[in-house]
């Protein structure tokens, strides 16, 4: 789940002393992402054929458009998917305002008086809406009408008569309540031919298909009606609605969607009906693909995967019938047998097996010895497969010009890792760039140095591996534009290993170490200091509060330059601690944590925050994070982010007492509210005591731990403020506690 996410599902009210003060919920971040897992990092290097790592967990668009590359065929600018965008319902367009202009100015005034307001958008019966009358057809409403002007004259009876008729049309589009034109009082051929087809109209936006199409065939067999050629086209719409329009599907479906097809191979077998064809052509698609969902599934597979150039609509309809027979519709689950879904169509069982991880995928390599299926197979292939070393070999020999070059590199290293051969893997990677733009685009590099992270020697390697660069901002509100992200970041695995992989002293190595760019550097170190004065680690205290004084050279960071530089000189261990305290509950972005992968407010912020958020509370720290996310990390090992190879036994016994030492701290606004409470108590004159608990009672109430306890510790916090410093600022700031 995205970060932004869980955040907006976060409780928006604290309790305060019997009071409730509201929070509005956000605001909501963008995720900065170094690796992206279901669309291209690059969509349009992607739609040019730059493929970079092809993953499973791509959408089958871009799978599809990886198979026609790797098989050397011309890459489809159309992979890239429209962008969705909102259209107003007819009746908030231009064509609707005209047509009811038209009807106003033409219709005699008792007519007028007996319609009822025209709504676009019908109710159906399960409460769903849906557009039934669209723009085009108030427009054409709009045009018909100034022919018929034409050919009658203004305000001819017969012209008034035609106005009615339509408008009792469009008394369907939204009413439950079927409304006919009335029978023409006059012959006249043209208006006859007319009241057939609003009447069949009529019938069809009432959705009484049935009754529709059988009209609509009638004016089809009428050879005197100018509505002739639009007969059978409109037959089929009807029937194509009376299967989908439903909540429940008829239980004829197949055989009314066949008899559709038939009406559109009629339509375009009618050269009266040109103007219909490409629109009869795409629902003949459509129809296929609920008539007959494999066969159509085959006949685009077999089109994507050879024709010069695909349509955008045949990757949507394929992408959808995919989801359709591997079971991902809203029901759960599939109605196919997985074997007639593959049978005799290699794009969708080289899809299938990819994504599916099927063991098929080794074995149709073995028959092809394709790139296509190579890649397949190197991700399907587990580490004990008999078949990995000529996997391995096959990899070796792919060429740096090849389309399937990145994927195959990454996949290599990452079966060697997996294989518990970090040795062979740092050997292919040392051949490998060590920069992106040496054909090797920026989320391929960062999935390499993701591998380099994982087989590190050194802590130098290991640092030296860990920025990456930003490939994408995901979230709630993408930009309009791309944004440019030019600072070093990380990804969830860095911080995992810093987290729960390292013992103090090797975070405090790693922070004075300047393999770091200044802001990760800046990361580690705080993270340091914050748990030295909590293990109560004053010389790791002094080492990362040196660091941290250094790198903090901004005016507003003086205090803070203040409050470490005292920690670093004191001569008492006691007012050490006290002092590390103090600046604990003066620096709100302070954690134990070593913060992951960036979001576009922390990327902004190089330094911990100095004031506590109230717009949105995040502050301080609620426990140890040992998560990897969903960054490279997931995509290279598995079970968990691993130790380090050159941590020792000792250290990760080390490690994990720290830990448990850290979790017993409790979150930290119970740690530094009992710390101050303590300080209190011990020193009952010291001003700064008064201080500590005014600040541990502000920043319990803007802590981000919701952790559902009830704790005495903000009121007795409060109690001894007020009675041991009630002169003091502090305690005359701090009129309230909180829960």
């Amino acid at each position: 789940m995205n970060r932004w996410w869980r955040r907006a599902l976060a409780v928006c009210a604290l309790g305060s002393a019997g009071t409730a003060l509201l929070l509005a919920c956000g605001p909501f971040f963008s995720d900065l992402v170094t690796v992206r897992h279901s669309k291209p990092a690059d969509p349009a290097g992607y739609a040019r054929g730059e493929l970079g790592v092809v993953k499973p967990t791509f959408e089958r668009r871009y799978l599809a458009q990886a198979y026609r590359t790797l098989g050397g065929l011309p890459p489809l600018a159309t992979v890239l998917p429209a962008q969705p965008s909102y259209t107003a319902p007819a009746q908030f367009t231009d064509s609707f305002a005209e047509w009811m202009a038209i009807q106003k100015r033409e219709l005699p005034a008792a007519t007028a008086a007996t319609l009822k307001p025209v709504s676009s958008t019908r109710i159906a019966a399960d409460y769903s809406s849906f557009d039934n009358c669209l723009e085009s057809a108030f427009a054409a409403a709009a045009a018909a009408f100034k022919e018929r002007a034409a050919h009658y004259g203004a305000r001819h009876p017969l012209l008034t008569d035609w106005v009615a008729g339509q408008a009792a049309v469009f008394q369907n589009c939204g009413s439950t309540t079927l409304v006919l034109p009335a029978p023409i009082t006059v012959d006249d051929p043209r208006l006859r031919a007319d009241r057939d087809y609003q009447t069949a109209a009529a019938y069809f936006y009432a959705t009484q298909y049935d009754e529709a199409a059988g009209r609509f065939r009638a004016i089809a067999g009428n050879a005197a009606s100018p509505w002739r050629p639009f007969g059978r086209y409109l037959a089929a719409r009807a029937l194509i609605r009376s299967v989908t329009v439903p909540a429940m599907p008829p239980k004829d479906a197949a055989q009314r969607i066949a008899a559709a097809e038939r009406d559109l191979q009629a339509t375009l077998a009618d050269k009266d009906a040109t103007t219909l064809h490409a629109s009869a052509r795409g629902l003949l698609g459509f129809a296929a693909a609920r008539g007959r969902p494999l066969e159509r599934l085959h006949e685009l597979a077999g089109r994507i995967s050879s024709a010069p150039g695909v349509a955008p609509q045949d990757l949507v309809d394929y992408t959808w019938l995919m989801d359709l027979a591997l079971g991902e519709n809203t029901a759960g689950t599939s109605p196919f047998d997985l074997a007639a879904v593959t049978k005799g169509d290699d794009l969708t069982d080289w899809i299938v097996a990819t994504q599916k991880r099927r063991v098929r995928a080794v074995e149709r390599w073995q028959q092809t010895r394709s790139e296509r299926w190579l890649v397949a197979a190197m991700w399907t292939a587990a580490e004990s497969d008999p078949a990995t070393a000529a996997l391995l070999d096959a990899a070796a020999q792919v060429p740096r010009t090849s389309p399937a070059f990145a994927t195959v590199a990454f996949l290599r290293v990452r079966l060697l890792i997996r294989r518990n051969d970090p040795t062979a893997a740092r050997a292919v990677l040392a051949a490998l760039p060590d920069a992106a733009g040496q054909g090797v685009d920026v989320e391929t590099f960062n999935l390499l140095q993701a591998a380099r992270f994982t087989v590190a020697t050194s802590l130098d390697e290991l640092l030296t591996a860990a920025p990456r660069t930003v490939v994408a901002a995901v979230g709630p509100d993408p930009p309009d534009e791309p944004l440019k992200y030019t600072k070093a970041t990380w990804d969830d695995d860095v911080a995992a290993v810093f987290n729960s992989r390292m013992a103090l002293d090797r975070l405090v190595d790693a922070a004075e170490s300047t393999r770091l760019p200044t802001r990760l550097r800046h990361r580690v170190a705080q993270a340091a200091f914050t748990r030295a004065v909590l293990l109560a680690r004053p010389q790791a205290g002094i080492r990362a509060a040196r660091v941290m004084a250094a790198l903090e050279t901004a005016p507003s960071e003086a205090a803070l330059r203040a409050d470490l530089r005292r920690y670093i000189a004191a001569t008492d261990e006691a007012a050490r601690t006290r002092i590390g305290v103090l600046t604990l509950l003066g620096t709100s972005g302070l954690s134990i944590n070593v913060g992951g992968r960036d979001d576009d407010d922390s990327y902004a912020h190089d330094m911990p925050a100095l004031e506590f958020g109230h717009t949105f509370p995040h502050n301080w720290w609620c426990k140890v994070e040992d998560s990897p996310g969903q960054g490279a990390a997931t995509l290279i090992v598995s079970g968990g982010v691993p130790f380090p190879a050159f941590i020792t036994d000792d250290e990760r016994r080390a490690t994990a007492t720290e830990l448990e030492a850290l979790k017993a701290t409790g979150t930290a606004r119970e740690y530094l509210a009992a710390a101050a409470i303590d300080w209190a108590r011990q020193r009952r004159t010291d001003p700064e005591a008064a201080q500590a608990l005014a600040l541990a009672i502000e920043g319990w109430r803007w802590s981000s731990c919701y952790d559902n306890r009830k704790s005495d510790l903000p009121r007795r916090a409060f109690a001894l403020l007020h009675r041991q410093f009630p002169n003091s600022d502090w305690a005359k700031q701090t009129k309230y506690w909180y829960d």
